[in-house]
């Protein structure tokens, strides 16, 4: 194949190295989705860690018992923390596995296949996940 022949079929070059494929969009869903992953793990840190210290370290394992998480669950603010837990966590998660299934699942078809049932299984339990921690009543299982 000849050199123009080769820079027609693979795109021009682009900055940083690479090439840009003729016709391919330019989006900044990857950007975003790696600003993403970067964001939501700092977020998780933070947020992990000081749930698990919190329970572990200022309230203590041997002191924790339902009246505890009663109090606890009853403040919006603390609902709205787990929430956000569970949002980053299952997103990034989520994140994370659409980058093994596109490095990974070579064939377009099988790897929209795979892509389907991961983010449908995902979805799913974080929509369950979410409606638990902000309708759930601990309160009426102590009161029968």
């Amino acid at each position: 194949m000849s050199a123009p022949a080769q820079v027609a079929e693979r795109g021009a070059a682009r900055p940083g190295g690479g090439y840009r494929r003729p016709g391919a969009t330019r989006g900044n869903f990857e950007l975003l989705s790696w600003f993403f992953m970067r964001m939501s793990g700092l977020v998780l840190i933070f947020l992990s860690l000081y749930h698990l210290v919190w329970w572990n370290l200022v309230i203590g394992v041997e002191h924790l018992d339902s009246q505890v998480v009663i109090e606890r669950w009853n403040n919006p603010f603390w609902r709205l923390f787990n929430v956000a837990l569970v949002l980053f966590a299952m997103l990034h998660g989520l994140n994370g596995a659409r980058y093994s299934i596109e490095d990974y699942v070579r064939r377009p078809g099988l790897q929209l296949a795979v892509k389907s049932v991961v983010y449908t299984l995902v979805l799913g339990a974080m929509i369950v996940a979410v409606f638990a921690l902000l309708t759930f009543d601990p309160a009426t299982l102590i009161n029968r």
